[in-house]
């Protein structure tokens, strides 16, 4: 069989998940052609993978999250959808596969070939939930609100994109997100989904074959210290609240290593002290077996992999799908938010405004409680049984193997 993978492009973790399913489609003997913006090209070769070069609607600012700019130009989206399927109708796979991808359900249609979408399930219309916020927090109102806007704006400015090619307008741009088959990395007790969502939890997709700095793994596993890892991913980041947070750890007794994700601003962050290593990109697989704690960005693909070693985590998040991960950690008991939930409107600064209003005590407690409760460490127990009863990847491509019904 022949397969397309595109992702979106926002985050690195969308274009790992494509590498590590093109990785088993391949070695089952399928024909497999993965489609990458131009600023991930490199990144996909570097892992020994050939790629094609597609545009992206997140090109408009090459934000980490979808933002405004992305869909408030028709003609940008009917590009994309137009460059997506002169490629689907020169290559004619027998299925396309979107990773987060708004566009390629409707270049899949013009250029009919079957369409199946991996993502998560706090963004497709089925889900209940109001990121970052539970029922009956303050202002839940206030972010339904902005949130219901947003993806309506979204979905009115690209049917205008599919008007223009004869397709049916959509109401809510996440249904853009669903496929002939949706497939979900997550799992239905770190996200519910409502009663008769026909979408399909297959369990986080790892990918182990990041690119990283040597470590001296024996000095930064030294057990003379606990080990917190410190990451905030591959899109946005605040050096500052990086300082604060790797300072709190050291005044708590741990040692830590900041991974960058390839963000070189972060690499200077407490150079010097010897109890902190930096780097570009870390082996969080290699590493998580001995960490006692993980203060992250709350990307799914961080958080899965802390939950499978049975790792605490604390979320400064810096987008709405990264605070909603921090409530579901909290409430699989299994780890927090730094900071009370904010309404977003598309700035990240209210996250790290929440944060800079914690005093160190705060951070301190924060901390405190989530690794000093016995129960946190018996919900992560049964976390990591859950996450070691899927094989988001082998389940993913058994499945895409098989005829849509």
């Amino acid at each position: 069989m022949r397969f397309l993978l595109v992702p979106e492009n926002n985050s690195l973790s969308h274009v790992a998940k494509c590498l590590a399913i093109e990785a088993s489609l391949s070695a089952r003997g399928h024909e497999v052609l993965l489609a990458v913006s131009n600023r991930n090209a490199r990144f996909v070769e570097s892992a020994g993978v050939a790629c094609h070069v597609l545009p992206d609607i997140q090109e408009q600012d090459e934000a980490g999250f979808p933002t405004v700019e992305w869909f408030r130009k028709p003609q940008r989206i009917l590009d994309v959808i137009r460059a997506e399927a002169d490629l689907l109708t020169r290559f004619r796979p027998d299925r396309a596969v979107g990773v987060f991808r708004f566009t390629l359900k409707a270049s899949a249609r013009l250029a009919g070939v079957p369409f199946d979408s991996l993502t998560c399930g706090c963004m497709l219309p089925e889900s209940g939930d109001v990121l970052g916020f539970s029922p009956g927090d303050p202002r839940i109102g206030e972010q339904r609100y902005y949130l219901d806007s947003f993806y309506r704006f979204a979905a009115a400015r690209a049917s205008v994109a599919l008007g223009e090619l004869g397709l049916d307008p959509v109401p809510d741009i996440r249904t853009m997100l669903k496929g002939d088959r949706t497939f979900l990395w997550d799992f239905p007790e770190f996200s519910p989904l409502a009663e008769g969502c026909d979408a399909v939890h297959v369990g986080p997709i790892p990918w182990e074959a990041w690119p990283h700095d040597p470590l001296d793994f024996d000095r930064v596993t030294d057990g003379a210290l606990p080990l917190a890892v410190v990451t905030f991913g591959t899109c946005v980041t605040s050096v500052g609240a990086a300082r604060r947070i790797v300072g709190m750890l050291l005044e708590l007794g741990f040692r830590v290593l900041l991974a960058a994700g390839g963000q070189d601003e972060l690499l200077g962050v407490m150079a010097g002290d010897p109890r902190v290593t930096c780097c570009r990109f870390a082996p969080l697989h290699r590493l998580f077996p001995h960490a006692a704690l993980a203060v992250c960005h709350g990307g799914q693909m961080t958080v899965f992999e802390a939950l499978a070693h049975g790792v605490p985590v604390l979320v400064l998040p810096f987008q709405p799908e990264q605070a909603h991960n921090a409530l579901c950690l909290e409430r699989i008991g299994c780890g927090g938010r730094l900071g009370n939930p904010q309404p977003f409107i598309g700035n990240p600064s209210v996250y790290i405004d929440e944060f800079n209003r914690m005093t160190d005590a705060d951070l301190h407690d924060a901390v405190g409680r989530l690794i000093a409760d016995p129960k946190t460490f018996g919900s992560l127990a049964a976390a990591r049984e859950t996450i070691r009863g899927y094989d988001g990847v082998a389940t993913l491509t058994a499945a895409l193997e098989r005829p849509c019904p």
